[in-house]
């Protein structure tokens, strides 16, 4: 193939150019796609995979699991605001602890039983907006929805919502 500059010369280097802005896209976009750099498989890598060996806190583990759950139940646009809210309120619920941990050499009785007390009302509130908001998306669910809902939220309260 000969180029002639002589003939058609803005047209060729027109093409020419257009070629060149082709073939780097090309080569950015699947730069862009593997990386560029070392490679690494799968969702292991990119949640930090057992090469980072962080554990994962409280609030990852039930994030994941809930995001697992949101997959699984096929949650639609439509129930997204109710599934956020209680995806929120479910967080809370599992990642909430006892917020006054004092040392209990330094606790009367009377503080102790308070602190009891106080923590068992908190938790209260907090199941009760939980329950609110579940029978909200609930509601929401098809007849599949709330079979596959059945069998996955009761082991996953189980686990995230025992007694504290």
């Amino acid at each position: 193939m000969q180029f002639s500059l002589a003939a058609g010369s803005a047209f060729s280097g027109w093409r020419m150019g257009a070629g060149a802005l082709f073939l780097l896209g090309v080569a950015c976009s699947s730069h862009a796609q593997f990386g560029g750099g070392q490679r690494q498989r799968g969702a292991q890598a990119q949640m930090g995979g057992p090469a980072s060996q962080r554990p994962q806190t409280r609030w990852e583990q039930v994030s994941r699991r809930l995001y697992d759950l949101r997959v699984q139940l096929l949650i639609t646009k439509e129930q997204g605001p109710a599934w956020e809210n209680f995806r929120g309120r479910f967080l809370d619920m599992a990642t909430s602890g006892s917020p006054d941990q004092r040392v209990v050499d330094e606790q009367t009785a009377k503080d102790a039983f308070d602190q009891l007390l106080g923590d068992a009302q908190r938790r209260s509130n907090v199941l009760a907006t939980l329950d609110a908001t579940a029978q909200v998306l609930l509601s929401q669910f098809s007849p599949e929805q709330l079979q596959a809902a059945d069998k996955a939220l009761p082991p996953l309260l189980a686990e995230f919502g025992g007694n504290r």
